[in-house]
């Protein structure tokens, strides 16, 4: 018999659902899912490329050579490059 285990919010109202891997598996079979959602969206390089680059941006708005994007303004760019 199989055992799922619930994710709740501070009002007891189920949020997620966690599941045996094995049964995970034995669904993505049944579902023909693809394998595509088991590799990372990011490289370990490339996260730390751009963490790099974030921090750099940090140094030069303190110095005042750059101004920082909206927050709207971020969202938008999300949107465009398919993330949102």
């Amino acid at each position: 018999m199989t055992y799922f285990q619930y994710i709740t919010d501070k009002k007891g109202r189920k949020k997620a659902v966690i599941i045996p891997i094995k049964e995970w598996e034995m669904y993505k079979k049944a579902l023909n899912l693809e394998e595509e959602e088991d590799k990372p969206v990011f490289t370990k390089a490339e996260i730390l490329a751009n963490l790099k680059e974030a921090v750099e941006e940090v140094k030069l708005y303190r110095q005042g050579k750059i101004q920082f994007q909206t927050a709207e303004e971020f969202l938008e760019e999300l949107k465009q490059e398919g993330y949102l």
